[in-house]
């Protein structure tokens, strides 16, 4: 797993073990978030969910309380052990000062996920 910060429009690049819960910073462009997940193959498995924060301690990485985070609403279908593929994020009148995906992994899981505003 790494993240490459010498490349802000690749916020996550790697490969996930299984059964991992992993956070990845999406960032907020003026109310909006764009994000592009793709999956590298078909064996990918995990549960996406974009969270949401308004609490400006609480960090995008780690777990956090239950209260800090909140799902966002927005449904999101990832990868199913079928086939490679990839979602678009895009969600406008976002008015909370953090976002995240949390995805938690069913397989070892081959992601490539990118910020869509840049």
């Amino acid at each position: 797993m790494s993240v490459n910060p010498a490349n802000l429009a690749i916020l996550f690049q790697g490969k996930v073990a299984t059964s991992t819960t992993l956070y990845v910073p999406v960032p907020i462009h003026n109310g909006t978030i764009g994000a592009h997940i793709g999956w590298l193959d078909a064996v990918s498995s995990a549960t996406i969910t974009l969270e949401l924060s308004s609490f400006v301690s609480a960090s995008p990485t780690v777990a956090g309380s239950a209260w800090e985070w909140k799902d966002s609403g927005v449904s999101l279908t990832g990868p199913a052990a079928s086939a490679a593929g990839s979602i678009l994020v895009n969600v406008e009148n976002v008015r909370q000062r953090h976002a995240r995906l949390k995805i938690v992994t069913a397989a070892v899981s081959f992601l490539d996920i990118r910020d869509g505003i840049e």
